[in-house]
């Protein structure tokens, strides 16, 4: 039989050391700019035939592959340099050619900023100029031009439809 002095005791315990623990950040670390898909009347569409890589990007950039169902794709940027392009290409049977593919130019300025001893310093970017192409694309709206760790589209690309 447990006494009611220890049950007491082991719980102040467990909350003490919950309460103390301050080790590791919670805060998301990356700031990455999130991008959705909508048709040119504003409602959003999902593609599944389509592939998105980076422009001279080191390694794999493959960032979304053909068959995966997306209405958003996360577009990372590097810290080292002041400028990232993307391609989409279309895998649909009648635009399944290099001459139909879309790019993005995203020209941004990195800014380093410190989070916490914890969590340490991460970059916020500000993209001060956008260029794309027309080929399947409208158009690309930006709705906030600092790219921060928020969780939020910061890109609109409309879809000619």
């Amino acid at each position: 039989m447990v006494n009611k002095t220890g049950c007491i005791s082991l719980l102040a315990a467990l909350l003490l050391m919950a309460g103390c623990n301050t080790s590791g950040c919670l805060d998301n670390g990356s700031s990455i700019p999130l991008a959705g898909f909508y048709f040119s009347d504003g409602k959003p569409i999902q593609l599944d035939s389509l592939a998105i890589h980076g422009v001279g990007a080191p390694n794999d950039s493959l960032l979304i592959t053909p068959g995966t169902t997306v209405s958003e794709v996360y577009l990372p940027l590097r810290s080292t340099a002041n400028a990232t392009s993307y391609v989409i290409h279309y895998t649909y049977k009648a635009l399944d050619s290099d001459r139909y593919n879309d790019t993005i130019s995203l020209d941004y300025t990195s800014i380093p900023y410190f989070v916490s001893e914890e969590c340490g310093a991460m970059y916020y970017y500000h993209i001060d100029q956008m260029d794309y192409t027309t080929h399947l694309i409208e158009s690309i709206e930006i709705t906030d031009s600092l790219i921060t760790n928020v969780d939020q589209q910061r890109l609109k690309i409309y879809m000619r439809q």
